[in-house]
């Protein structure tokens, strides 16, 4: 029998015995958890996940692939076809960048090399996440969630670089034009809704599990304090974040290890991106390993970023005021963009189709 099944079935074993034994707390756990879905993850990530599947399927990565094709190769040795991938996943978030790659791959846009190179740096937090559930719903200031997102994002491209030296001596994919088939606006909002309904219980479903099992370990062994957030962030990066905000310890002491938490992203969004790219076949150690370093040099970035700018009440004090007037533009911003993006690629498919039908 081998190693791996052995572990899977010892795994299974234990957790169904720790769950039986502990129902009552297990049922209170998954309630708490189910709470922190509905008032933070499905607000923040759902509708990031209908758009971004409007834009997948009504051709917008085409655009990008045309947009970024100066810059994939020279950084990342990824094709340029991989840039929707890596945009896709920083607006959208987890684990929308994995999704995206594995399709790139299945669809001949990147070699089996370029596509773990890929999944090491691609697969992000959405701003959405970050500004709204973590800088505002946690620490209740906008400003934390602007270096949080800003210190993620320069981490990835850090990762992604780094990674270039991946199975440098295989080859890459063949340069291909990227095409997606005529679909009306209909059926890209259904497949886009579809979708984002299957990946937001995915996503909720990992939550929900990770979150009760870390709680019902932590009950057992004994940590407290700063390692007990650590191993829930490592587990579960949202029950973690929540609880490393409940430290007592210094704001910069918590915001340097949310973005540690949040860069690794944890054990149960990594399950979300077994679940979604086992059909690939691809390697999941360079996806492990860029996860790990993530979360190491966004805790840099973020320890940098607060030498040169030391937290003070009156830059970082959360006035309800100020605080309201950065999200309100912040909100106005975001929504501009998605409704500018909804307009062009609906004015696009209706020039395409009207041009079909005059070639009829």
């Amino acid at each position: 029998m081998k190693l791996k099944k052995i572990f899977i079935y010892m795994f299974s074993v234990g957790t169904i015995i720790l769950l039986v034994k502990n129902a009552s707390l297990a049922i209170g756990y998954a309630s708490d958890a189910l709470n922190i879905c509905f008032e933070m993850i499905v607000p923040s990530l759902f509708p990031f996940f209908i758009c971004s599947g409007i834009l997948i399927y009504s051709g917008f990565c085409e655009l990008l692939a045309k947009a970024f094709q100066f810059c994939m190769f020279p950084l990342f040795r990824v094709s340029p076809a991989g840039s929707s991938a890596f945009i896709l996943g920083i607006v959208s978030g987890y684990p929308l960048g994995a999704i995206t790659a594995g399709e790139l791959y299945e669809s001949s846009y990147l070699s089996k090399t370029e596509a773990e190179r890929l999944l090491a740096f691609c697969n992000n937090s959405g701003p959405l996440f970050i500004l709204g559930s973590v800088g505002i719903a946690v620490y209740s200031n906008i400003h934390y969630g602007i270096a949080l997102y800003t210190a993620h994002i320069l981490a990835a491209l850090t990762v992604g670089i780094l990674f270039r030296f991946y199975g440098r001596n295989k080859h890459c994919a063949p340069p291909t034009q990227m095409t997606s088939p005529d679909r009306s606006m209909g059926e890209i909002f259904n497949i886009a809704l579809q979708n984002g309904i299957r990946n937001i219980l995915t996503v909720c479903g990992a939550v929900l599990f990770f979150s009760v099992i870390s709680r019902l370990l932590l009950d057992i062994i004994p940590l407290n304090g700063t390692a007990n957030a650590l191993f829930s962030g490592l587990l579960e990066f949202v029950t973690g974040t929540v609880k490393i905000s409940g430290l007592t310890i210094s704001i910069a002491q918590k915001l340097v290890l949310t973005s540690v938490i949040v860069g690794f992203a944890g054990i149960s969004v990594h399950a979300q991106v077994m679940a979604v790219i086992a059909k690939y076949h691809l390697s999941l150690l360079p996806y492990i390993t860029g996860k790990a370093l993530h979360g190491i040099v966004a805790g840099l970035y973020m320890l940098i970023y607060l030498h040169f700018n030391p937290i003070t009440s009156a830059v970082f004090a959360p006035s309800l005021g100020r605080s309201f007037a950065s999200v309100s533009a912040f909100e106005l911003i975001t929504a501009s963009v998605v409704i500018a993006m909804c307009i062009t690629c609906a004015f696009g498919l209706y020039i395409r189709e009207h041009k079909k039908k005059r070639t009829l």
